[in-house]
Formats: structure tokens, C-alpha cells, sequence
């Protein structure tokens, strides 16, 4: 299996994972008379990134092109400190840090942004060097 295939595999599950983190594993606050949270808010931006980072990893694995997988891995990692950013930068979680949102999903997202980062980085940084040889 290529670089391209296992990158794209990886990237695509931790895009999935982002999805799933505020809405089903670390599950923000409900509404609270009839408002919702920050962390609502922030949920909402995670799952569309989440599935986002879910497409372009499988453009990934289905680009015949290193330099257009290196392309999507570019934009994945982009997406991957959007990821970090949203919980942590603009638009935040609950005030409250005894609030599951800070102890939980925060931290998972965090994790899961730099992964995604990491990924999509050391795969264009592998493409350039191959590039240069």
C-alpha cells in the first residue's frame, strides 16, 4: 500500500473522528432554557470540519497524482488547526470549566487537530523531498 493510500486512510478516520467527538464521544451541552451553549456552536463547525478532513482523505486515497494527493494533504492539514482553533480561538466551549465540554471534547479536539495537521504536513513534506531527488 502506498504513502498516499495509508495517509489518506489515516486522515479520513481522524476526520471521522472529529465528527463523532462533540456528538457522540464527548457529547456537548444540551440547550439550557432553550439557548444553546458555545460549545453547541463549536460542536456544529467540528462536524462540518470533521467531514471535510473525511474527503479530502479519501481524495487522498483516490488520487492517481502525488502532487494532487499532496494538494489535498495541504488542505487537510489547514483544516486541522481549524480544528484545533474553533474549540480553542473562535468560538470557544462553556464558561464553566467544570463543564464536560472543557474536560473532554476540548482536549479531543485538540488532539485530533494536531494528528490531522501532523498527518497532512509529513505527507507534503515527504512529496517535496521525493520531489527534490
Amino acid at each position: 500500500m502506498s504513502k498516499n493510500k495509508i495517509t489518506g486512510i489515516v486522515i479520513a478516520l481522524l476526520g471521522l473522528l472529529t465528527a463523532l467527538i462533540p456528538t457522540v464521544i464527548f457529547k456537548v451541552c444540551a440547550a439550557m432554557d432553550g439557548k444553546f451553549m458555545k460549545c453547541h456552536w463549536t460542536s456544529q463547525v467540528e462536524v462540518a470540519l470533521g467531514i471535510a478532513v473525511l474527503v479530502l482523505g479519501l481524495l487522498i486515497v483516490l488520487s492517481k497524482e502525488n502532487a494532487a494527493a499532496s494538494a489535498y494533504a495541504v488542505a487537510s492539514a489547514v483544516n486541522g488547526v481549524l480544528v484545533i482553533l474553533i474549540p480553542t480561538v473562535v468560538i470557544g466551549v462553556c464558561g464553566s470549566a467544570d463543564m464536560p465540554c472543557h474536560s473532554g471534547t476540548k482536549p479531543a479536539l485538540i488532539i485530533a487537530g494536531a494528528l490531522i495537521a501532523a498527518a497532512g504536513l509529513l505527507n507534503a513534506v515527504s512529496y517535496l523531498v521525493s520531489k527534490k531527488n
